[in-house]
């Protein structure tokens, strides 16, 4: 598991730290329930060639660092969010804060006994002589063009 830590408003994790104790979670697994949803909406957090966003700053710094360990699947998951998105870990914990933390309390904790993210993989192929690499997130078989380079488990 990665030990990293992400820098949070205090009402970011004052409204974290209700939902996990509303659901009977952990802060780290309420994190984790909200990376998952905001990677279904991903497509809406377009990066391009630009720097990383951050969250705004705070005039007053009100912060909280949070320590939190993910697991390799996990891992890969918000690097590719930083790298495809453009934005911080943590400002994306506060944009899935603000945006899902409402539906994930509605939905209840049956859904959300565990949080599985899917297999992870990166596949390698060439296209008329143009590298490419591809992000997978799932467990797809080896393609007929490229080959799978690296996978992970969904535990």
């Amino acid at each position: 598991m990665l030990r990293t830590s992400i820098n949070m408003r205090i009402a970011v994790f004052i409204k974290i730290g209700f939902a996990a104790a509303r659901l009977g979670k952990t802060h780290r697994e309420v994190v984790v329930m909200l990376l998952a949803r905001i990677r279904e909406d991903i497509e809406h957090f377009p990066g391009g060639f630009t720097l990383v966003r951050y969250q705004p700053r705070d005039p007053l710094k009100l912060w909280h660092c949070f320590p939190i360990t993910f697991r390799k699947n996990e891992n890969e998951l918000v690097s590719d969010f930083r790298r495809l998105g453009r934005f911080s870990v943590s400002s994306l914990v506060a944009i899935a804060t603000e945006r899902y933390l409402e539906e994930l309390l509605q939905d209840g904790t049956i859904r959300h006994n565990y949080v599985e993210f899917p297999h992870y993989a990166i596949g390698k192929r060439i296209e008329n002589g143009i590298l490419c690499w591809e992000l997978y997130w799932g467990d797809p078989d080896d393609t007929p063009k490229g080959r799978i380079q690296r996978r992970t488990s969904s535990h």
